[in-house]
């Protein structure tokens, strides 16, 4: 019997269950397995194994023809003990639960791929942005994540997995001394006073392009978000400013340069309590918080 997968939650799950599926494709080439996702599945595009065999769940007659006939596995990561007490990565969670295993040693790092037409596209807006700024390099800077939401006029994020927007221009600012930075988020949260920083939302900027973008840069500097993912994949170097998460199973320590504060985060048990994830985030107020000092000391970990 074939298989259906539902990948569901953000981008950076999807990214982080390609391991995991491009591992299953090896392992059972007999299984035309297919891929059912809520969004983001333009993540997969160009993939040489992922592309064809992904759909988004939400359209009419999925059941029939991606279901009914088929074994469905819903792998959920955040659900498994060793996501939830640091001991395992996301990849690896994705991993014990589509090929069933605890052994994740022939795991291949993750793989995102870009067309040639994305690819020099991304290349005419590095140079743009280059030229407009007068700098030789360029870094791409995503300050936000997913939880970053209009409140009372000002984004703010419950989660504390973005950066405060004051604090993002300043470090923007200080940034845009030495390099060329491109903004990498939603227009909506594109801040009033920046004039330091490269946007593309003229250019219809979106997962992809910024996909493209990141494949080109020469650093990348974010939170936990899906563009670390994306760094990751294409071996781009990068600072990875943490707060509420945990680097452990969300992020690439070997391979980023992770950046806190004093504050220890208490782990938020999504997808299994909702009134203790509220409880710890209120909690880890502080551990997005960071001042001038902080700034020249990730400005060090860039240069």
């Amino acid at each position: 019997m074939n298989t259906t997968f539902i990948i569901d939650g953000g981008a950076g799950r999807l990214i982080t269950a390609i391991p995991a599926l491009e591992k299953y494709a090896i392992n059972n080439p007999d299984d035309n397995f297919r891929i059912l996702t809520a969004a983001w599945e333009s993540l997969y595009w160009a993939h040489p194994i992922l592309q064809n065999r992904t759909f988004n769940i939400n359209q009419k007659g999925v059941f029939d023809l991606h279901m009914k006939d088929r074994r469905v596995v819903h792998p959920e990561p955040y659900q498994m003990h060793e996501y939830y007490n640091q001991k395992k990565h996301l990849i690896e969670c994705f991993d014990h639960g589509i090929n069933n295993t605890q052994d994740h040693s022939d795991l291949d790092k993750v793989n995102l791929y870009i067309t040639n037409q994305e690819n020099a596209a991304a290349q005419a807006l590095i140079n743009e942005a280059k030229q407009k700024k007068g700098k030789k390099k360029v870094i791409v800077f995503q300050p936000y994540g997913s939880g970053m939401k209009m409140a009372d006029g000002r984004p703010t994020d419950d989660s504390y997995r973005s950066l405060d927007v004051d604090f993002a221009l300043k470090l923007i600012y200080n940034m845009s001394k030495d390099y060329a930075v491109i903004f990498f988020g939603e227009k909506e949260l594109y801040h009033p006073g920046d004039s330091y920083s490269v946007s593309f939302f003229d250019k219809g900027a979106d997962l992809r392009m910024y996909t493209s973008l990141i494949a080109n840069c020469d650093y990348f500097v974010g939170v936990d978000s899906v563009g670390q993912h994306i760094a990751r994949a294409f071996n781009k170097k990068g600072t990875v400013i943490l707060g509420s998460t945990f680097e452990e199973n969300i992020s690439y320590k070997d391979h980023f340069t992770i950046y806190r504060n004093k504050y220890v985060p208490t782990y938020v048990p999504i997808r299994l309590s909702n009134i203790d994830c509220e409880f710890a985030n209120q909690l880890n107020y502080n551990t997005m918080s960071f001042d001038e000092e902080d700034i020249q000391r990730i400005l060090e970990t860039i240069k």
